[in-house]
């Protein structure tokens, strides 16, 4: 099946590493074809990149069976999803004072 992204994969990924994720990527489709599960692992805060989209899509696609991860990639996407348009981002927030 071809689509932008995987044409543009294919055509660009051809050395070292990033021929290896076109391999990864035949390999994992060849996997659900014959009837796998895949399991997703995740650590650090990943959520900042709004990866609930991309695994929800692959969930509802039954890509996606189990996702293993530490709290860090729930959180943001928790309040994002309960402050929703009320989330706001505060930029240099580093740099605030406990007081601020």
């Amino acid at each position: 099946m071809a689509t932008p992204i995987r044409d543009f994969i294919t055509h660009h990924y051809r050395h070292f590493n990033s021929a290896a994720l076109v391999d990864a990527a035949k390999g994992y489709e060849t996997h659900l074809a014959e009837g796998g599960k895949m399991m997703i692992t995740l650590a650090g805060a990943m959520s900042t990149a709004e990866l609930g989209i991309s695994l929800a899509e692959m969930i509802r696609q039954d890509k996606v069976q189990i996702i293993s991860c530490t709290g860090a990639n729930l959180e943001e996407d928790l309040m994002n999803l309960v402050a929703h348009s009320h989330y706001k981002r505060v930029p240099n927030y580093r740099d605030l004072s406990p007081q601020e």
